[in-house]
């Protein structure tokens, strides 16, 4: 009976799919490397760092913006202008992403997440801490190889 057990056991083992760690998404090359370019984004965006998050967008990124938040479109080059702003009154930044979903469709990709975003702004009574979180989508595009943030920032 024990050995049944056993041979049953490794059976399902054999049979069951990697995933990524703490979710149920399928652990392949592409989403692995779609996960590693958004990790780079998390880490750089802590680091409060715009040229390391610039050099992870595609140059046919474009983001359509959030109308209800003052937010216009963002295309390459604006990107760039932007995110050397972006951080100029942050002082502290802290970025908690839970992993949703990976879609891997040839050359394009979406992770859908969801974010919880902790800042502290710079205000004249001193520094404020400030809280947003919201689902959120990152798309991305394979460029030379390498998956390139194509819009979400």
């Amino acid at each position: 009976m024990k050995k049944a057990a056993l041979a049953s056991l490794l059976l399902l083992a054999a049979c069951s799919h990697a995933t990524l760690p703490g979710t149920t998404i399928p652990a392949n090359d592409d989403t692995k490397a779609v996960l590693s370019t958004f990790t780079k984004y998390h880490d750089a965006l802590e680091a409060r760092d715009p040229a390391a998050i610039y050099a992870l967008a595609a140059k046919s990124y474009y983001d359509t913006g959030d109308a209800t938040r003052g937010i216009g479109p963002t295309d390459y080059g604006a990107l760039q202008r932007k995110l050397s702003h972006d951080f100029d009154k942050v002082d502290g930044l802290k970025l908690e992403a839970t992993i949703k979903n990976i879609e891997v469709d040839g050359e394009k990709a979406n992770l859908d997440y969801f974010q919880v975003l902790r800042y502290a702004v710079v205000t004249p009574n001193g520094e404020t801490w400030k809280s947003e979180s919201d689902d959120a989508r990152m798309r991305f595009v394979k460029v030379s190889g390498a998956w390139k943030i194509a819009s979400g920032l």
